[in-house]
C-alpha cells in the first residue's frame, strides 16, 4: 500500500472508554460489514461514503448496487453498478487493468485510489453448493471479489463490503481473512456472531445504535454515528 495515501474513516465511539474509533483503510486494506438486515449497515455505509467524499484527497468510489435500492442517489457523481452481470464484467476489467498489469506507459499518479464499496455481497455470490454451470456468473464473481481483496490494497483498490447473509457460502474463509477489519451489527444468532467475529455477542447488540469491530484479533463494542 502506499505510503502517501491515507483514507481515515470514523466508525463510532468505544462504549467504555469513549474514544473516537477510527481507521485508515489505507492501512486496513478491506473493511467487512455485517449482520441482520435493517441493523444499521446502510445507515454506516452512507456515513463512510460521506466522510469519503470531504477527504482533501478523496479516492475514485465505484458502487455496487445488487439490490438496486442502496445507491441510486450517487449515480450522477460515481459509476453505480446495479447488475449482478455488470459487476462481472467490471471487477474482471479491474483486475485485468489494475492488478494483473505491472508495466504500463502512461501510469496514474502515486495519489490515485480506488474504493469498491459492495451493498450487499450476497447478491452477487449467492452460489448454491454445487459449482455447476448454472451457477458459473456467481462463482466467477466470487472469484473476482477474493482477487481484489487479496491484491487490491497492494494496487491501491480498496473494499467495503456489507452483507446481511453470515453463511459460510458468503462469507467464506477467504473472505474473512482478507477482510482483518470487520464491524459487526446485531445478528440473529451467536453461531452468526462467531463467524463474523470469531465469538458470541453480537446478538446481544441494541441494534442500528450499537457494533462490535474487530480489530487484530480484538474485540471492542462501540456507539454508532
Amino acid at each position: 500500500m502506499a505510503a502517501d495515501i491515507s483514507i481515515p474513516l470514523i466508525l463510532g465511539t468505544d462504549s467504555v472508554s469513549n474514544e473516537v474509533v477510527k481507521i485508515d483503510l489505507a492501512r486496513t486494506g478491506n473493511l467487512l460489514l455485517a449482520g441482520a438486515t435493517n441493523q444499521g449497515k446502510s445507515h454506516c455505509i452512507h456515513n463512510l461514503i460521506r466522510q469519503i467524499e470531504t477527504l482533501e484527497m478523496p479516492p475514485k468510489l465505484i458502487l455496487f448496487d445488487p439490490k438496486r435500492c442502496e445507491f441510486g442517489q450517487y449515480k450522477e457523481k460515481y459509476r453505480v453498478i446495479d447488475s449482478s452481470s455488470n459487476a462481472v464484467d467490471f471487477l474482471l476489467s479491474v483486475i485485468c487493468e489494475h492488478i494483473l498489469v505491472k508495466d504500463v506507459s502512461t501510469p496514474e499518479p502515486s495519489h490515485s485510489s480506488y474504493v469498491l464499496v459492495i451493498d450487499e455481497i450476497y447478491d452477487l455470490i449467492s452460489m448454491q453448493k454445487s459449482r455447476s454451470m448454472k451457477n458459473y456468473s456467481d462463482y466467477l464473481c466470487y472469484l473476482a471479489i477474493i482477487n481484489i481483496l487479496m491484491q487490491g490494497p497492494k494496487k491501491n483498490i480498496y473494499t467495503i463490503i456489507s452483507t446481511q447473509s453470515s453463511d459460510k457460502d458468503i462469507l467464506t474463509k477467504k473472505i474473512l481473512d482478507n477482510c482483518q477489519t470487520r464491524l459487526a451489527f446485531r445478528t440473529i444468532n451467536a453461531q452468526d456472531s462467531r463467524r463474523i467475529l470469531k465469538k458470541p455477542g453480537a446478538e446481544d447488540l441494541l441494534g442500528r445504535i450499537e457494533a462490535i469491530i474487530y480489530q487484530e484479533g480484538n474485540c471492542r463494542k462501540i456507539q454508532c454515528p
